[in-house]
């Protein structure tokens, strides 16, 4: 049963007795932790930060219908992906593909779509009279249309996941109007409800950071958000102090971000991620599950750890204290990455244990 009823003049009541004997079957997951087929989901972060990256990360593994996202979250079902780029050009969406694509042989079921559409806002006044008088009232309504190519281009290819990025380059409606961008997200609730196709969005949000939720920071009407089943907003993981006191230069730092989730499902728990050289992101946690250091960091942690702290460990102390380990775990994982290559320990001053990040390629394959 569904609640849309086929009289426009009665709601369909949906008692819960009937409910429970026959309850609605949930649509498929496409991402654990992410996104069901027919939902609306959001990806929201700063300028500069890496999202557009994280939407080729999801459109590429959703596309080869396997892997995880940030390392953590599992794709479970394989879809055909349309690309919606509203910054990114062709030569430079390319270069992406063909950098996450590595010498790998599996190509993703994805198209890029860099035709520029728009959801536009049109406003109606209608002037009305009062049944007790003769004086007259206006209203005014707002209603969305969106380009007819877009539904077209969902329905031809079979598509099970749209992205557009960002939001601002297609929707021409006033930012901070709830109305407006109620109106609008409608069209798109209207899209994945018909074609059952899920559709995630990459949106900016602003500067400030004194706010309770993270949700809170993203741009324009709250009803956008609000709209969304899932909320992702990547955060910078380091303040430019915390950044100059790693040695980060501006670039590097932006790589290092918190991952917060707020879902209407089961609830997605934030994790700290770092956007790589090879255009994958990935999670980063260093700290143990008994909170006294009983874990053993892999080869991979270490060297993402030591590369977050500048590339140099001036002491065993300083291990330590950024694996979040016990003394002994900290020496058995130092001693595996020295072992494969990824570090060289050095004296220090006063005869210190210095270990250094070699130059050498990525961890892991």
């Amino acid at each position: 049963m569904t609640p849309n009823s086929a009289n426009p003049n009665r709601f369909e009541l949906c008692w819960v007795g009937a409910t429970l004997d026959d309850p609605p079957v949930a649509p498929p997951v496409i991402v654990d932790g992410f996104v069901r087929r027919g939902e609306l989901a959001g990806i929201g972060a700063p300028r500069g930060i890496g999202k557009s990256w994280v939407g080729f990360n999801l459109a590429a593994l959703v596309g080869r219908g396997g892997g995880y996202l940030f390392g953590t979250l599992q794709v479970v079902r394989p879809e055909r992906v349309l690309f919606f780029h509203g910054e990114t050009p062709p030569w430079m969406a390319a270069q992406r593909w063909r950098m996450l694509q590595g010498t790998g042989s599996l190509r993703p079921e994805v198209a890029d779509v860099f035709d520029r559409w728009r959801i536009r806002l049109v406003k109606t006044t209608r002037m009305f009279s009062l049944p007790d008088g003769p004086s007259r009232r206006s209203e005014e309504t707002v209603e969305a249309r969106m380009d007819e190519r877009m539904r077209r281009a969902v329905e031809e290819s079979g598509a099970g996941l749209v992205i557009i990025d960002p939001w601002a380059t297609f929707y021409a409606g006033q930012e901070n109007s709830n109305d407006e961008t109620e109106a609008a997200v409608e069209q798109l609730r209207i899209l994945a409800e018909d074609t059952g196709a899920a559709v995630v969005i990459i949106h900016h949000v602003g500067k400030g950071q004194d706010v309770r939720d993270a949700e809170d920071l993203w741009r324009g009407a709250s009803r956008l958000a609000d709209a969304l089943s899932t909320r992702v907003t990547l955060l910078p993981r380091f303040t430019p102090q915390e950044a100059e006191k790693r040695r980060l230069s501006p670039g590097e730092a932006r790589r290092h971000v918190s991952v917060r989730f707020l879902r209407r499902e089961r609830a997605t728990e934030g994790f700290n991620a770092v956007l790589g050289d090879d255009g994958w992101w990935s999670r980063i946690d260093f700290s143990p599950a008994d909170g006294r250091g009983g874990n053993q960091p892999s080869v991979e942690e270490v060297v993402t750890a030591l590369r977050v702290d500048g590339g140099e460990w001036p002491t065993l102390r300083a291990v330590i204290e950024a694996l979040g380990c016990s003394p002994l775990a900290a020496g058995q994982a130092l001693r595996r990455a020295k072992d494969a290559g990824f570090i060289r320990e050095t004296e220090g001053p006063g005869g210190a244990r210095r270990f250094v990040l070699e130059g050498c390629g990525e961890v892991g394959e």
